[in-house]
């Protein structure tokens, strides 16, 4: 189960990955082209703004689902260690529901702009296709974090990580 687990996980970790170095990449050769030649790479903004959206949603349910978010400690002491354990699962459960909400609305959002044939300015890709792509990435998101609330209740050990046990 942990290696499937590992396996949906870390192939949207690698797109993200390969889309974070795609982005630098190009805005590496647009500052060169840019200083050197005064050429620009035509639409290299609108570029960048879309492979931001993937790298963040892509890398979304698998940093939600192993845990990785930045997290403060501050009230831990407060808590007893089954008390803990209950109080992330919650946590996680309820930034699952939390995350839903604004994703419905990017989601109809994304309709409407494919309805209206929205483009980007400069390369004509249709907004409603990436708004659709951010919605989804924000319920694979939410459906993580559930999951996580789940396991940490029912099944904590297979969360580990390799080596932790």
């Amino acid at each position: 189960m942990r290696r499937l687990l590992n396996l949906l996980v870390s192939l949207p970790l690698w797109l993200a990955g390969l889309a974070l170095c795609a982005m630098m990449w190009l805005t590496f050769a647009d500052v060169i082209l840019r200083g050197a030649a005064n050429a620009p790479i035509r639409g290299a903004s609108e570029v960048t703004e879309i492979l931001l959206a993937s790298v963040v949603f892509l890398a979304l349910p698998g940093t939600s689902l192993r845990g990785q978010h930045i997290s403060v400690d501050l009230l831990d002491g407060f808590f007893a260690p089954m008390a803990l354990r209950l109080r992330d699962a919650l946590v996680q459960i309820l930034c699952a529901g939390l995350l839903l909400w604004p994703a419905i609305f990017i989601w109809e959002h994304g309709i409407r702009a494919l309805g209206y044939g929205e483009r980007t300015l400069y390369l004509g890709v249709p907004t409603g296709a990436i708004t659709l792509g951010v919605a989804c990435g924000a319920v694979a998101g939410a459906a993580a974090m559930a999951l996580r609330g789940a396991l940490i209740l029912v099944h904590p050990a297979l969360l580990a990580q390799e080596g932790e046990q």
